[in-house]
């Protein structure tokens, strides 16, 4: 078969820039194997793709500015997948494309826009709201990254159980316990204590980020551990601000910014544990990446959470401050607790890989053909 795969979302730091350019780097060693072609962003250098003597065919593009993207999402992609003689078009972006006609396969990473709009800009909720819906209605079969997802997609935008195909995510190799050097390495260059829980993600409202600071600054003086939040700016930023800004220990919060994939396992590493109490994720990458380099976890019982960590990992109700309270001062001071969670998780994180994704999208593939 013949897919060409609209990765132009490649290069956002998110979990769908990753999960664009993870798709590019593994379907080729699908078997049997794919002629895959990628409309690919300019901007940045096509991935490593696995698997020797793979037909693959790139084509590079300016996507750097929204605009671009979406008339390259909506013309560009339809008329490349014509004039290069493809069967399928996958869009693994939450929106296909709604003008004129062409086989394609949807994945819809989580429905929040639905259902909590206020997380986002007016402008973006409603364009979201409004694309998803009619991309799910053209599209010969939906990949979802959770059954929470699943569900989500059935309840509320009536799409029928047999069309959706639920696919999770996978942790890449390089996410694995670093050495105590790299660990002591990295506190130094980011100017760390010693001992700290960590986030990391985008800053924005369903992160949870300012009960995440009224929850740890409630029980710091009780566990001594500094707060590090890592990650991109995102949107809806002020409470985040002025939840910092209230924090009796706001001296312990350290904001160290963006971190590249590369560096994130020794970062990781470093920490004492990995607080994620996110209020809702189609599946929930950074969790699970933690969890694979041998760091105790504390998340979110909602959503896809529990999906995706099962019992390897602490999980609280995002909503109860209170909960998570305890659970971030369980968390810090328990080491049996920890040491439990850390063997879970790494055995855990062991049945999540991006060659498994890339095989479970592959039988989409073939079943959307065959419809």
């Amino acid at each position: 078969m013949r897919i060409l795969l609209n990765a132009l979302q490649a290069g956002n730091r998110s979990g769908t820039g990753q999960y664009c350019a993870k798709l590019a780097q593994w379907l080729p060693a699908v078997d049997p194997p794919m002629e895959l072609h990628l409309l690919w962003p300019d901007e940045i250098a096509p991935p490593p793709i696995e698997g020797e003597d793979r037909h693959v065919h790139v084509t590079a593009a300016p996507a750097s500015s929204a605009l671009r993207r979406i008339s390259l999402d909506q013309w560009g992609g339809v008329r490349i997948a014509r004039a290069e003689g493809v069967d399928l078009i996958h869009y693994p972006a939450n929106i296909g494309a709604l003008i004129g006609r062409f086989p394609s396969v949807l994945t819809v990473h989580d429905l929040s826009f639905f259902r909590n709009p206020e997380w986002f800009t007016a402008s973006r909720a409603a364009y979201y709201r409004w694309a998803a819906a009619r991309s799910v209605l053209r599209a010969r079969r939906i990949i979802a990254d959770s059954h929470a997802t699943a569900k989500d997609l059935r309840e509320r935008l009536g799409v029928a159980a047999e069309r959706i195909d639920v696919v999770h995510l996978g942790v890449d190799a390089h996410f694995q316990p670093a050495p105590e050097t790299a660990q002591t390495a990295a506190r130094e260059a980011l100017d760390l204590p010693d001992r700290f829980l960590l986030y990391y993600g985008t800053f924005e409202p369903r992160k949870n980020l300012p009960r995440l600071i009224e929850a740890w600054d409630r029980s710091a003086s009780v566990h001594g551990r500094h707060l590090v939040l890592a990650g991109r700016t995102g949107w809806k930023t002020g409470p985040v601000k002025d939840a910092r800004d209230r924090a009796a220990h706001r001296d312990w919060i350290h904001l160290p910014g963006f971190v590249a994939s590369a560096d994130l396992p020794v970062l990781l590493s470093a920490a004492d544990a990995f607080v994620w109490p996110s209020l809702w994720e189609g599946f929930g990458l950074p969790p699970l990446e933690a969890m694979a380099c041998g760091v105790p976890v504390l998340t979110s019982n909602v959503a896809s959470l529990p999906e995706v960590v099962g019992d390897a990992a602490l999980a609280v109700d995002p909503l109860d401050l209170d909960a998570l309270t305890d659970g971030i001062r369980r968390i810090a001071e328990d080491e049996t607790l920890r040491a439990a969670l850390r063997a879970k998780g790494l055995k855990r994180a062991q049945s999540f890989t991006w060659a498994k994704t890339a095989r479970e999208t592959a039988a989409a593939y073939a079943r959307a053909l065959a419809e």
